[in-house]
């Protein structure tokens, strides 16, 4: 066959592919690069030779659909369809498990500033529902804001001791308001939802660098790639949230949600004191505060809104003035008013514990979790570098408070610390005495009790008995 005829051949047969490729994007308005295409199918999903759920049946379910964010279907949408419903059929079964948590929270903030119900799915896509979520370039909480868009743009508190960007209430609410203010930037929530992820700056760039076109999908070869995949998986996740059973995916162990009541905190509290004190785990309370970082409120927090369990709340009412007296305390060593033995404080030590680094965990999220600086972290370990590996071994430092007995019963263990001051005073003198002429190490000895030859040669690094008249020797 010469190359005229090979030419022909591969020429119709790009034109049949054209055509089943159409078929299957249906009225997928753009013309895109076929190798982007394949690049991100080989990337999230592996190029499937055909698809296993039908297209016509994904196409028709997103029409029915409610909703205000149109949720068009195309080669993308389904391709993250089946990623979500079979590769990662396992995330989303968590999704189902925890969205109860959130959703309701969500829903409240999205009615409050008037935006679409369905912009309650996005968080999945970036936090997985994780209200700890720490990204590399360090975005955290729910909804993934940097420190300085939460500080400077949403008044978020994001310090050493609080980041209101784990706060699922308040990280929503800026959420909710910085979406608000995309789509009015854009006019376009498709666009908005790309603007959320990489910013509107890049979109803008991307409308100017794809001329004509002024929409998500016309926009699409221009956007980082990132973000190109950002709004089919929004719109796949809508799919599986709201036909799941379709797929045989279900929750089956419900994230437990704990009623909570709220106070106000006014300066330093302790809160491993106060936990102790309401007779709360400590670790309930930092599931109901995740964006408090450390075991105390600082000295400086004014109107700060604690939660605790609610079956809780009618014995802290009870005792509210002894708790808050008590855990308002800033010395170590604190006296539980409440506590039927009166002579029990409370003591805090740090304590070296082994901890086994997690699948994709981060020195940042090791120090962040034991509350340690990432440089404490590296010293102890002696790490030259920031990357850790699944199951890598590290030592942390982790505080911990233990019920001790008086002061006075226990001062010579190591639970209690003495004071420089005290420690001095504790301490036994030490003795010397001076060498005369004719003195031996047995005359020297028999002149002190319990004093011996071998003592006094250990004290003192003595390899002979020879003694010169002026040497001076430890004798105790």
């Amino acid at each position: 066959m010469n190359k005229k005829s090979l030419y022909s051949v591969l020429f119709l047969l790009l034109i049949v592919n054209s055509i089943s490729r159409a078929q299957v994007w249906n009225s997928f308005k753009p013309i895109l690069d076929e190798r982007v295409i394949d690049s991100l199918a080989q990337y999230e999903q592996g190029s499937p030779t055909a698809w296993m759920i039908d297209p016509a049946l994904i196409e028709g379910r997103l029409k029915q659909m409610r909703n205000q964010i149109p949720l068009p279907y195309n080669f993308y949408v389904h391709q993250f369809v089946e990623y979500f419903a079979f590769r990662k059929s396992d995330f989303t079964q968590r999704m189902l498990e925890k969205r109860d948590l959130y959703f309701p929270i969500y829903e409240k903030y999205l009615k409050q500033y008037n935006l679409p119900d369905e912009l309650k799915y996005l968080s999945l896509i970036e936090s997985g529902l994780d209200p700890k979520a720490l990204s590399n370039k360090g975005a955290g909480g729910l909804w993934q804001f940097m420190p300085y868009t939460a500080r400077g743009d949403f008044g978020l508190r994001v310090d050493s001791y609080i980041d209101e960007r784990f706060d699922p209430e308040r990280a929503t609410e800026a959420a909710s308001k910085y979406l608000r203010q995309l789509y009015r930037i854009f006019g376009d929530w498709h666009l908005a939802l790309a603007a959320y992820n990489t910013g509107p700056g890049n979109v803008k760039r991307a409308i100017r660098n794809c001329k004509g076109s002024d929409d998500f999908w016309g926009i699409y070869p221009c956007l980082p790639k990132q973000t190109r995949a950002y709004v089919p998986q929004f719109i796949a996740m809508a799919y599986m949230m709201n036909y799941h059973w379709d797929h045989a995916i279900h929750p089956e162990t419900w994230a437990s949600h704990v009623p909570s009541d709220t106070l106000q905190i006014n300066g330093y509290l302790n809160l491993s004191v106060f936990a102790s004190l309401a007779k709360i785990s400590m670790d309930t309370l930092k599931k109901l505060n995740p964006h408090v970082l450390t075991h105390y409120l600082p000295k400086d927090s004014k109107s700060f809104v604690l939660k605790i369990p609610k079956n809780r709340a009618e014995y802290f009412q009870i005792n509210r003035k002894q708790i808050l007296d008590s855990a308002g305390l800033a010395a170590i060593s604190l006296q539980p008013l409440l506590s039927t033995d009166t002579n029990a404080t409370m003591q805090m030590r740090m304590v070296k514990v082994r901890y086994k680094v997690k699948k994709g965990e981060t020195i940042y999220e090791v120090a962040r979790k034991f509350e340690i600086s990432v440089f404490e972290l590296k010293r102890i370990n002696r790490l030259r570098r920031n990357r850790l590996k699944k199951g890598q071994n590290l030592f942390v430092l982790e505080k911990q408070w233990f019920p001790v007995k008086s002061i006075a019963k226990v001062a010579d263990t190591s639970v209690v610390k003495l004071t420089s001051k005290q420690l001095v005073s504790k301490k036994k003198k030490v003795k010397y005495y001076l060498v005369r002429s004719g003195d031996t190490l047995s005359d020297i000895a028999d002149k002190h009790d319990g004093l011996t030859v071998a003592k006094i040669k250990k004290l003192n690094r003595l390899r002979s008995a020879v003694l010169k008249p002026g040497m001076r020797l430890r004798i105790s």
